[in-house]
């Protein structure tokens, strides 16, 4: 949903009882429901990972077959017979692998890309300074960094063998029960990482010594996605905080950021419009276009000095006139071609929209509930 869940720091106890209960049902693999199914990805897939609602256990995972057009969806919990589990955060591949953090279940799956298997985890538990992960790096063959919505640490593990090996510690306190590490990018040796619920930082990971080196503060509440360019340059957009009747933090007004990742200088800053539903940025393969979601789908240079002003795809309205909620973005590193996650209402099964890199709409299919990332095979 926009901004946070609203999530009190009084539920975070409740949250802690309900942990062990949840990953048992997770890491137990006993769903006992189906059967489990054998499948065989094709060349060029696309899995869309959808969140579900928080505290519903209902995060799916979708395969798309661009050739074919044929879309898969629930291929976690029909390929191993067990659910994804409650919240699922993120995605990304690598050496054949897809790493799965999926937030509110306290585990981070690692799946085969090609039969949807699971190979390993890293979970939760008293040995591991785990908590809610959101996001994976894969700093080298032995090393990767999890980011946590709660734990003021960034988490080690070996992405080969899932064996957790350390924490960084951030140095972040507690914010009304939050104390988050999100997105990461690394540039040279140093993986930069945002600070979203309650913050205004970036933190400087460095990762030959697995240490947090120095902080990059903004003007914005909330950074909330993060990605580097070809000239070493940080992309950072905020969602600003909230406004409620009831309760407000920040102002609610995103800021789209450009930052020198080696000297922490901010070269752009540019206020974009109260965002309806959410903001994310995404970067070409080439590292040299922008796209982000500001309500409307946006698209622009790396050497640009401002955000367009005419969208590059416009969010669809249905028929009371009404936007629709987009949710989440890619780009296919093979082809330039575009996806975007619409959430619809948040309740009802989601809409992926593949566009051409010209914007022109080449496909659209129905997913699982909240989808919210892409990662390309």
């Amino acid at each position: 949903m926009k901004n946070h869940r609203f999530i009190i720091s009084s539920q975070l106890f409740v949250y802690m009882l309900l942990l062990a209960s949840v990953l048992t049902a997770a890491c137990s693999g006993s769903d006992g429901e189906a059967e489990e199914e054998n499948f065989s990805s094709t060349p060029g897939g696309v899995f869309i990972l959808n969140e579900g609602n928080f505290n519903s256990g209902n995060a799916t995972l979708s395969y798309y077959d661009p050739e074919t057009k044929k879309v898969e969806n629930g291929v976690f919990q029909r390929a191993n017979g067990r659910k994804l589990g409650d919240t699922g955060q993120s995605i990304m591949i690598w050496d054949g692998v897809a790493y799965i953090a999926v937030e509110n279940s306290g585990i981070v799956w690692g799946i085969d890309v090609e039969t949807f298997k699971v190979k390993g985890q890293v979970v939760a538990s008293s040995e591991t300074k785990i908590i809610n992960p959101r996001y994976v790096q894969i700093v080298s063959s032995t090393k990767a960094y999890v980011t946590d919505l709660y734990s003021p640490y960034v988490n080690v593990f070996n992405p080969k063998t899932f064996q957790w090996t350390g924490a960084i510690p951030t140095g972040q306190e507690m914010n009304k029960g939050y104390c988050s590490t999100e997105e990461m990018v690394q540039v040279g040796k140093y993986v930069y990482t945002n600070c979203w619920s309650y913050s205004k930082k970036l933190l400087v990971l460095d990762t030959e010594r697995d240490e947090m080196v120095r902080e990059i503060e903004l003007g914005s509440w909330q950074p909330k996605s993060m990605k580097a360019d070809r000239n070493g340059k940080l992309w950072v957009i905020t969602d600003g905080g909230y406004t409620m009747e009831s309760e407000s933090f920040g102002d609610d007004v995103p800021h789209l950021y450009r930052i020198d990742a080696s000297t922490g200088a901010v070269e752009l800053d540019q206020a974009l419009d109260t965002d309806e539903a959410n903001v994310q940025i995404e970067m070409n393969s080439t590292g040299d276009v922008v796209y982000l979601i500001n309500n409307d789908i946006y698209r622009m240079s790396v050497t640009d000095t401002h955000v367009p002003v005419r969208p590059f795809i416009k969010a669809p309205v249905d028929s009371n006139g009404k936007r629709h909620k987009l949710y989440g973005i890619g780009v296919n590193p093979r082809n330039g071609e575009i996806y975007v996650a619409d959430a619809v209402d948040y309740a009802q099964a989601g809409v992926v929209y593949r566009y051409g890199e010209d914007g022109v709409l080449i496909d659209q299919f129905r997913v699982g509930i909240n989808p919210n990332h892409f990662a390309f095979k």
